[in-house]
C-alpha cells in the first residue's frame, strides 16, 4: 500500500481553523483581527496542522516546502504590523475627538490594545469633533481594520456651508447593535481597531482608536455557538485525517504485516467451501457408523486337528497306543 501524506489538505485546514481562531479572540474581546494577529496565527495553524497531516517530509518534500514558504511570507507580513498595533490610537494634527461613555471618556490618541475605549451594550454614547481649519465639501468614512486592511463602515459628505469648524452628537448603541443584527444576524461584541478619516479641499483629518463591546457571553449568541461548534468539527476532522495519514504510512512501511493480518484472518475463518466440506463430514461418518452391514460374512475354514508330529523322509508312522483290556481279557495267574 502506498502511503499518503497530505500537506495541501493540512493546510486548508489549517487555514480554516486559523480564521476560526481569530475570529473567537475578536468576539471574546481578546484580541481585534489586526494584521499581527490575523496573519501571525493563520502562519502558525497552516504550518502545525499540515506537519500533522505529511509526518513523512521526505515522501512530499516539494508540495510541503511550498507550504512553509507561503507560512513564511504570512508570518512576514504579520511582523510589519508590530509597529501599528504597539502605537495604539492617534489622530492627526490640528483635528481633536473625544468619546464618552458611561465608563468614561477617551480621544483616540489615549486609546491601546491593552486600554481601549470601554462602552456597555446599552449604553448612549456622545461624541464631538473638532478642526483648527475650516473644511468645506468634505467626504468622511469610518469602519474598523481587519488584518490591515480597511473594511467601511459609514461614509458620508457636506458642502459645510455654515463654515463650521465642530460637530458632535449622540448615538445609541443598542439601537444600532439591534439594527446589524436585524440586518445580519451577527450580535456584535469584541475589541475593534476604529479607523475615520475626513477629506477637504482645505485638507483632513485621520484617526484610528481601539474599541471595546463586550459580550453577553462564551456561548451566547448565535455568531459564538457556529464558532465554537466549527472549532470543535475542524478539530476532529484533523485528528480522524491525521490517523488515516498514519495508518497509511505505517501500512507502507511494513507490507507484510497486513498480509500476514490477512492469512491470520482467513485461518481462523475459513471459507463457506471448507465450512461445508467440515459439515458434511460428520453426517456422512455418522451415516456409515449406522448403516448395517450388508456383505454376506466370509466363510471360515473348519478346524481341523493339528498333527501333533511332523512326519520326516524315512520315518514310520508311530504305533498306535495299546487299548485297554475289555472285560472278557482277563490276565492269567
Amino acid at each position: 500500500m502506498e502511503a499518503k501524506p497530505r500537506p495541501l489538505l493540512g493546510s486548508l485546514l489549517g487555514l480554516l481553523l486559523g480564521i476560526v481562531v481569530v475570529a473567537l479572540l475578536w468576539q471574546l474581546g481578546v484580541v481585534p483581527p489586526d494584521q499581527l494577529v490575523l496573519f501571525g496565527v493563520l502562519a502558525v495553524t497552516v504550518f502545525m496542522v499540515t506537519s500533522i497531516l505529511t509526518q513523512r517530509v521526505e515522501l512530499v518534500r516539494k508540495r510541503f516546502v511550498l507550504v512553509t514558504v507561503l507560512c513564511g511570507l504570512m508570518a512576514g507580513v504579520a511582523v510589519a504590523g508590530i509597529p501599528d498595533m504597539i502605537a495604539g490610537g492617534s489622530i492627526s494634527d490640528g483635528c481633536f475627538a473625544e468619546g464618552t461613555s458611561s465608563l468614561g471618556s477617551k480621544t483616540p490618541d489615549s486609546t491601546s490594545l491593552a486600554d481601549p475605549f470601554d462602552m456597555k451594550r446599552t449604553d448612549s454614547v456622545a461624541w464631538t469633533g473638532e478642526s483648527v481649519d475650516v473644511f468645506t465639501d468634505w467626504k468622511s468614512s469610518t469602519g474598523i481594520d481587519v488584518g490591515g486592511f480597511p473594511v467601511e463602515i459609514w461614509s458620508g459628505s457636506s458642502a459645510n456651508e455654515d463654515q463650521k469648524q465642530s460637530n458632535s452628537g449622540v448615538e445609541d448603541v443598542s439601537g444600532r447593535l439591534a439594527d446589524i443584527e436585524e440586518s445580519t444576524g451577527i450580535a456584535l461584541a469584541g475589541i475593534y481597531h476604529v479607523y475615520g478619516n475626513l477629506d477637504a479641499n482645505e485638507g483632513g483629518c485621520d484617526m484610528s482608536a481601539y474599541v471595546r463591546l463586550p459580550g453577553e457571553g462564551v456561548f451566547a449568541g448565535t455568531l459564538n455557538l457556529v464558532m465554537w461548534g466549527t472549532l470543535a468539527a475542524l478539530i476532529v476532522i484533523i485528528l480522524i485525517m491525521a490517523g488515516v495519514v498514519r495508518h497509511s504510512i505505517t501500512r507502507a512501511a511494513f507490507p507484510g504485516a497486513s498480509a500476514s493480518g490477512a492469512a491470520a484472518a482467513a485461518a481462523t475463518d475459513p471459507s463457506p467451501t471448507e465450512n461445508r466440506a467440515k459439515e458434511s463430514a460428520p453426517r456422512a461418518e455418522s451415516g456409515r457408523e449406522t448403516k448395517p452391514e450388508s456383505r454376506r460374512p466370509e466363510p471360515q475354514a473348519k478346524d481341523k486337528p493339528e498333527r501333533a508330529w511332523r512326519q520326516e523322509p524315512g520315518r514310520d508312522e508311530p504305533d498306535a497306543p495299546d487299548a485297554p483290556p475289555s472285560g472278557d481279557d482277563k490276565p492269567e495267574v
